[in-house]
């Protein structure tokens, strides 16, 4: 099926007055009016790429890595207290969530990029005004489903912060991980080592099969040490439902508050708790609903390690 293309409306481009305030600063852009100019010349080479509804309707502009504020407030802490804690965040886009983060604290070093479309990567320097040079965060493209991207492993069994402790590296954690590969195409590298994953508007994009497995890999990635959080937000439902999108012709599925929490516990951390059977011994896991400015229901999330 074809893709169905959509022309970008000036009328959706609103901005808050915190993040008018952001995206001057970082992109160095002092006039409203040609900042909203730059956010609609790289939000149409995006559309050019790929039509996502958040590129047309300008919904990229939000800050979505506050809608799940419990997991938001954890990273920032993790960031701020743990040695060498790494913080991805997958389904990047133009990178906007990680360098609200790294404003609000987040050791800029540690940060990890990763997006299906290197293209739009670079649209967020082109926005920005910013280079690999002036940015250095390491960006590592990808496509969730490709096990050579990101395998299936199980959960590393807890670990307690002493034992985190007792061998620290000669050079940075991510520099030593990635080390000598100057390009990085895998996220594999990084299995158990990450203190925080964030996602948004990036789950609701697959069917409940492919949610259980990238579930399932990002388990696989995140550190073993209490306090480590995956969190984000995306398209959710009361009810657990099911459709196809009108525009790809690919399945949907949206889970409850509950239906998350059950595939995170019974699924995902099932059989690696210590007892064997599900992972509440393992993760504490808050999912809620909220609506977002459209009023669509959007499930919040958070899934820490105990």
């Amino acid at each position: 099926m074809a893709l169905e293309t959509h022309t970008l409306s000036l009328a959706h481009l609103t901005l808050s007055p915190d993040e008018l305030a952001f995206y001057k600063t970082q992109s160095g852009i002092d006039s409203e009016e040609k900042l909203k100019e730059r956010i609609a010349e790289i939000a149409q080479k995006a559309l050019d790429v790929y039509p996502y509804h958040c590129i047309w309707t300008f919904g990229f502009l939000r800050f979505r890595i506050l809608r799940s504020q419990s997991g938001y407030e954890q990273l920032l802490e993790l960031g701020a207290t743990r040695r060498d804690a790494l913080f991805l965040d997958l389904g990047c886009c133009f990178g906007n969530d990680l360098r609200k983060a790294i404003e609000d604290g987040f050791p800029a070093q540690n940060v990890i990029a990763s997006d299906l479309r290197p293209d739009f990567w670079n649209f967020g320097h082109q926005l920005f005004n910013t280079n690999p040079t002036t940015f250095p965060v390491v960006f590592i493209p990808g496509n969730v489903l490709d096990p050579s991207f990101i395998s299936i492993q199980p959960p590393l069994p807890s670990q307690s912060q002493s034992q985190h402790l007792e061998s620290p590296p000669s050079k940075s954690l991510l520099q030593s991980l990635l080390h000598p590969n100057p390009n990085p195409n895998s996220l594999n590298p990084l299995r158990g080592h990450l203190s925080a994953i964030h996602t948004s508007a990036f789950f609701h994009l697959f069917n409940k099969d492919e949610q259980l497995l990238i579930a399932k890999k990002l388990a696989s990635l995140l550190s073993p040490l209490p306090g480590s959080v995956i969190f984000g937000s995306h398209r959710g439902a009361a009810t657990p439902q099911e459709g196809e999108r009108n525009s790809t012709g690919t399945l949907f599925y949206r889970h409850s508050p509950e239906s998350w929490k059950e595939m995170w516990e019974r699924e995902v951390f099932w059989g690696a708790g210590e007892d064997g059977g599900g992972g509440g011994d393992l993760i504490r896991v808050e999912a809620g609903l909220t609506l977002d400015d459209k009023s669509r229901e959007i499930l919040c999330w958070t899934v820490t390690r105990l």
